[in-house]
């Protein structure tokens, strides 16, 4: 094995981590026993301490016996509703030798997730359960769906060894990071022990994440596996960047469209944006923590490693599969949109109507900025061309961040608050909007039609304070002085109070934005 050494460190590290909770508990029994033998008041609080922890014990262990499944990110699929696609789902896990899931889930997304609910503490096997994303199924044939499910069942349930017992470590480490907070004294200590894990673990997880690709080759065919990689990243970052452009700023003012996988196909359709997709699944990006997956020129390069196989996908389409699909494809879109207050429409109505709310969020963004910098309640257009032109721009934004960032990453989002203010003042001027188009999620217009190239302006400003004159002669253009001003209150549109149908649950903790995520949503 090419990396044992690693292996055997990474098993002993986790082994490490059940030394020392056993060694905390019988620290705590010894001082208990010792408390108790010393009587006194010492023994009575040793007494009290052994009913407490018998207390919790009592309470803790059946609830570990009957820990419970999740809720369903999606619709739950019976064999009975769907028996084409569970037969399909048999079928790889019987090539595999392995349990099929017990349960199907359809999701509005593009994920293909293997889970399973263990009890006894993560000791006993529990229900499994496979999440397939609504949108792989329209994407995929059903070879490349096979080649899909293989690697995740392989990646998540395959035969026991040290690489799958090290990728499931990882992921309980990032769950215990996230239980107690990464800024807590425990979440910063399992944090630096998660970071020094995966410093160890990361090239055997890496290891096993390419195995389960070749095994999947082995069970499916080379063509279908390489071809079945490739649509997936099209299609995964495809759907990020659909649902951050389109949807989700108009589920902000309770809007949706009438056919949202519809309109993600004529998204992903429109000419170059394919390529578009693939250029930015080549570029680098910042990894996180506890990120393993290998590139996808990596894993191209495992399936490619194997002898060829003369294999043709010669299946249909995966959604061809489901019975009744526009039935089912409804089912998902109603789980998607629950709040009956979020109202269908056209895209011609939607995106100016979203885009005028989040122009007009990112301008009060701009505001209260202003206000903690003892600017007042209300901003002008005036103190905007006077924060440009004397290089405050960077300076006034830096509070949005948790940790200290780059010029570059602090500038692009002063960039985006600046072009929403000047971008507001236009639209209630009567003189702007947004227009929808494929081509770009915000495209904004004249009066009369023509695209206007507000960001380049207010980018080459902030690069070179000298360009603030275009942008003044921008501001002329559409009769606007330096008098305007934007403040909250009045102005701020009551839809962006409400909840958002797209957010996370009211139970998750807010996330800070580090500018490492920031770089990540500028580039989207």
């Amino acid at each position: 094995m090419k990396y044992a050494p690693r292996a055997v460190f990474s098993m002993l590290m986790l082994a490490g981590v059940g030394a020392l909770a056993g060694a905390a508990i019988l620290a705590v029994s010894t001082a208990l026993v010792v408390a108790a033998s010393t009587r006194g008041v010492w023994a009575i609080l040793a007494a009290i301490a052994v009913i407490a922890v018998l207390a919790v014990v009592g309470v803790g262990m059946p609830a570990a016996r009957r820990q419970k499944l999740k809720p369903a990110e999606g619709v739950l699929i019976s064999g009975d509703e769907q028996p084409l696609l569970w037969v399909e789902i048999c079928i790889v896990a019987e090539g595999l030798h392995m349990w099929p899931p017990r349960e199907l889930v359809l999701s509005p997304d593009a994920s293909v997730i293997a889970s399973e609910s263990r009890t006894w503490l993560g000791l006993r096997p529990g229900v499994r359960r496979l999440q397939l994303g609504e949108v792989l199924l329209a994407g995929l044939t059903e070879r490349q769906l096979r080649a899909v499910i293989a690697h995740e069942f392989l990646r998540c349930w395959g035969p026991g060894s040290f690489g799958r017992q090290i990728y499931r470590g990882r992921r309980v480490i990032g769950r215990v990071v996230d239980s107690v907070g990464k800024d807590s004294r425990a979440g910063r200590i399992v944090g630096r022990y998660g970071r020094a894990y995966m410093a160890v673990a990361d090239p055997v997880i890496r290891s096993h994440e390419l195995d389960a690709d070749r095994l999947s080759a082995n069970l499916v065919g080379n063509g279908a596996t390489s071809a079945a990689l490739r649509e997936v990243a099209v299609l995964s970052r495809g759907w990020d960047a659909f649902v951050k452009g389109y949807l989700e700023p108009a589920a902000a003012v309770r809007l949706r469209p009438q056919d949202v996988f519809e309109s993600f196909a004529q998204f992903l359709d429109h000419p170059g944006r394919r390529e578009q997709l693939a250029e930015a699944i080549s570029a680098p990006h910042p990894r996180t923590s506890y990120e393993s997956h290998p590139s996808l020129e990596d894993r191209l390069g495992a399936v490619a490693s194997l002898p060829e196989d003369d294999t043709r996908d010669r299946s249909g389409r995966a959604l061809d599969m489901l019975r009744e699909p526009e039935r089912v494809i409804n089912g998902v879109r109603e789980w998607m949109f629950p709040d009956p207050d979020v109202k269908p429409g056209a895209w011609e109505e939607i995106v100016p109507e979203a885009g005028r709310a989040r122009a007009r969020d990112g301008a009060l963004k701009l505001v209260r900025l202003g206000r903690e910098g003892g600017l007042g309640d209300r901003l002008a257009m005036r103190d905007v061309l006077d924060i440009i032109r004397y290089e405050l721009a960077e300076e006034m934004v830096r509070p949005l961040f948790s940790e200290v960032g780059s010029l570059e990453v602090e500038r692009q989002m002063a960039g985006r608050l600046v072009t929403a203010f000047l971008a507001t003042a236009a639209i209630e001027a009567g003189t702007a909007s947004y227009v929808f188009s494929w081509a770009a999620p915000w495209q904004l217009v004249d009066g009369k039609g023509a695209a206007e190239d507000l960001t380049g302006l207010v980018d080459a400003a902030l690069a070179d304070p000298a360009r603030v004159d275009a942008l003044e002669a921008w501001l002329r253009t559409h009769g606007l002085g330096k008098d305007y001003e934007l403040g909250e209150g009045k102005d701020a549109d009551p839809r962006l109070d409400q909840p958002d149908p797209l957010a996370p649950s009211p139970g998750e903790a807010p996330v800070e934005v580090s500018p490492e995520a920031s770089q990540q949503m500028l580039v989207a």
